[in-house]
């Protein structure tokens, strides 16, 4: 996402504005003002934000602050504590609405409704208002200085309508992967229009994404990188968008929404992840483990930086350490699911030993949890009951691990270092994974057609030999086994970026993942300091049914359509 050192560009009109009842929520004053580090004077008119290049190239700014925030956006939780990865240690928290049945119309802690149709609704108004930006932003077409200064503004000014094109695409996208389809809104509204829209259908929503990617392709940056003002990295560039693109129609090709299984729907789905490829632009960061602590990456396609700030790591540091409040767990059936050093399963190695749970496993495991023992921040972490960081501390792990990916090892909290933290929207290896799913649904996994450079094996191999993973290639598989391996490949390699909630969904399978009770280990040490672990222990009940695969409308907006917005089934 956009640099959140940005400013968020709020404008006040001096008059009053009736909207849609549908949206009514989206007040064009609205101020988000979590994102904001400097403000702007808000007693602008319309016709004076889009009156010169510096006020509209701000408003459209602003557009980028209704994306869904990552990290600990559920009250210091992260949605994949929401899944069978993992669970937030604190009683009765937000993020536990989602997995104890909860929530429902009335009370969703998700809700991005009325947060995207804002955000669609700006979107909507910068490409009306800024439409005839070459007139507007005329100045000094005398001297070489205001020649070469109009045609610089003139240029951004043209990405930026791209741009927000792209992100009312993503908004749409946003919306229909958590209620499927949604009204599709593609102009302000005044009181003279319709306002009793109703939701179109998920294929329709999806294609609008697909068509306005296509449509805005020509004019986006291939690039943010290396440009002179380095608040533009950040910004939307022709991958983010070709990325956008690939994840929409994956999840149209999917189980949840392409129930006769469409072939063709698969293959399309290939072809969008294969766009990115063709850019040759991205590439696999070798160390994983870094990856997750730098702020920008040759693998890196569309990504939000914060302010430096400590909150993840006391959520994160073993309750051990000075400073820690303790929060996210993982889980052990995420443990579990990291193969051996062999590229076998676990209950598949006859060399696993249940006593030695840690010992040749897949690298990826150690570099995203903490487990028992483990060197961190100086010391042994002791996961054991009445260690440091074990069972009886206030807030300690319930499951036996704790999250490191993300986190900055190295600060100290008792003096109150903070740290830069970037999150991911798109990135190179959800592409490949993207691609290796799709190819193999539609092909299966080791043929390539004419139009298509990598089989499903040779994507999904791409990943597994990262230089610091080097994980054993996946060969001689069915159709059948490369499905189960590329959908256990996206849960470790993309574990706590917000996928897995989401992935089973698509594909289905929520009864058997988030229908289940998380697990955890408890770890004994034993009197020659060895330890004893007894694993596949119950540790949080979760509720799931099939109406969950689709959130509820909220039921303010099905009231204020006077019915005419249909509500999902079983809410």
């Amino acid at each position: 996402m956009f640099n959140s050192n940005l400013v968020n560009m709020t404008v006040m009109k001096k008059r009053n504005l009736i909207y849609l009842p549908l949206l009514c929520s989206m007040l064009f004053a609205a101020c988000k003002k979590d994102f904001l580090d400097r403000k702007l004077d808000t007693n602008y008119t319309e016709k004076e934000v889009f009156a010169s290049y510096g006020t509209m190239r701000d408003f459209a700014y602003g557009i980028y602050t209704y994306l869904p925030q990552g990290f600990e956006r559920f009250g210091g939780a992260m949605l994949d504590a929401a899944t069978d990865d993992g669970l937030h240690a604190g009683a009765n928290t937000t993020i536990q609405q989602l997995t104890n049945g909860g929530w429902g119309p009335f009370s969703n802690p998700d809700n991005q409704w009325g947060n995207l149709y804002i955000g669609i609704r700006k979107a909507n108004l910068f490409l009306e208002k800024s439409a005839d930006y070459k007139e507007i932003i005329k100045r000094d077409l005398v001297t070489p200085e205001g020649i070469t200064a109009y045609k610089r503004d003139s240029t951004d000014m043209s990405r930026l309508r791209a741009e927000s094109r792209f992100l009312r695409a993503y908004f749409y996208f946003e919306l229909i992967k958590r209620y499927g389809g949604v009204p599709l809104i593609v102009k302000t509204l005044s009181a003279e229009d319709d306002l009793k829209l109703k939701r179109n259908t998920f294929e329709e929503c999806t294609a609008f994404i697909a068509n306005e990617i296509e449509a805005v392709i020509g004019d986006l940056a291939p690039t943010w990188s290396g440009i002179d003002n380095s608040n533009k990295i950040g910004r939307g560039t022709k991958g983010a968008a070709l990325a956008l693109k690939s994840r929409a129609l994956l999840y149209a090709a999917s189980p949840l929404h392409n129930t006769s299984n469409d072939s063709e729907k698969w293959s399309r789905a290939a072809k969008a992840a294969h766009a990115v490829i063709e850019l040759n632009r991205y590439s696999l960061q070798s160390n994983y483990r870094d990856l997750f602590r730098l702020m920008q990456s040759n693998e890196f396609i569309f990504e939000r930086r914060y302010t430096a700030s400590n909150s993840f790591e006391r959520t994160t540091y073993p309750v051990g350490f000075e400073g820690a409040i303790g929060g996210i767990n993982p889980s052990q059936g995420l443990v579990d699911a990291y193969e051996t050093t062999k590229g076998r399963a676990i209950a598949d190695d006859s060399d696993y030993d249940p006593q030695n749970p840690y010992v040749n496993r897949d690298p990826r495991l150690q570099m995203t949890l903490i487990v028992n023992n483990s060197d961190y921040k100086g010391r042994k972490v002791e996961l054991w009951s009445a260690g440091l960081d074990g069972p009886g501390k206030p807030r300690a792990s319930k499951t036996g691990y704790y999250l490191k990916k993300y986190s900055d090892e190295g600060l100290n909290l008792l003096q109150n270092r903070t740290s830069s933290h970037a999150w991911v929207y798109f990135r190179y290896a959800e592409i490949l994974l993207n691609y290796a799913e799709a190819m193999n649904e539609a092909f299966g996994p080791d043929v390539a057609p004419a139009g298509f450079s990598k089989t499903a094996s040779q994507a999904l191999n791409d990943v597994r030999k990262r230089g610091s993973v080097n994980m054993p290639a996946v060969t001689g598989v069915s159709r059948e086994e490369f499905r189960l391996r590329v959908r256990n490949e996206r849960r470790v390699e993309l574990a706590f970026e917000e996928h897995r909630f989401w992935d089973v969904r698509r594909w289905k399978i929520g009864t058997e993942t988030l229908g289940k009770p998380v697990l955890g280990i408890a770890i004994t040490r034993l009197s020659n300091n060895s330890f004893l672990y007894n694993s596949a222990i119950p540790v949080e009940n979760r509720v799931f049914n099939e109406k969950m695969y689709l959130y509820p409308i909220p039921r303010t907006e099905i009231d204020k359509s006077v019915g005419v917005i249909i509500q999902n089934t079983g809410w």
